[in-house]
């Protein structure tokens, strides 16, 4: 929790932000891990997606930045070392899709419309960001002040193979799951709340 109150020295998450952000992050872990024999398939991209999407902005970007951390500390692949931050910000693209999409429909969402392909398409989009960004840094982390621009066109070459699993599944799980978890997360009565200094405050901006 320590990162979490570093993220947000100013806000005093209620009891219920902090157990959603815990669900959020212990299910994207669990879940990494039993996906961890098909590259790049994962369902946090969806899952912080969907927290920035029905709990605001803040909660998606702290299930964002722990999530990852933690995944590129504990994963099986290996420890992430320096290109950890750069995995995270890319992840942050997620949640603020999420947010800002929230914005725009409102409360028009329905388990299945033809917003399924928009969020689909969304997730797709930031994934291909998310890889473009990771490749570079990890050429820059490579050769330092050696990069060139065949360098990250080489690196960038090279990811194809790990980009089109991670867009390709992206994409259906955000065509075929998101719409329907925040709709019945709405129903459940999820809310974008949180307390600051005792006064309760929308989380989703």
């Amino acid at each position: 929790m320590y990162l979490y109150w570093m993220v947000y020295p100013s806000i005093m998450m209620r009891v219920q932000g902090v157990t959603v952000v815990a669900a959020f992050v212990s299910i994207i872990i669990a879940t990494n891990y039993g996906l961890t024999p098909l590259a790049n398939v994962k369902l946090e991209d969806l899952l912080v997606f969907v927290a920035a999407f029905v709990f605001g902005l803040r909660i998606g970007i702290t299930v964002a930045v722990l999530s990852e951390t933690l995944w590129g500390i504990m994963s099986p692949y290996g420890f992430g070392g320096a290109i950890i931050p750069f995995l995270v910000i890319g992840e942050l693209l997620y949640a603020v899709a999420g947010s800002g999409l929230s914005h725009i429909l409102k409360e028009r969402i329905e388990p299945f419309s033809s917003t399924n392909v928009l969020m689909g398409s969304l997730l797709a989009a930031c994934a291909f960001i998310f890889d473009v960004e990771t490749n570079a840094a990890t050429a820059f982390l490579v050769f330092g002040g050696g990069t060139t621009l065949r360098t990250l066109l080489d690196y960038e070459f090279l990811g194809i193979p790990f980009m089109i699993p991670h867009e390709l599944s992206d994409f259906v799980l955000g065509s075929l799951v998101a719409s329907p978890i925040i709709y019945y997360a709405r129903r459940l009565g999820a809310r974008k709340e949180v307390y600051h200094l005792g006064k309760r405050v929308e989380a989703g901006i």
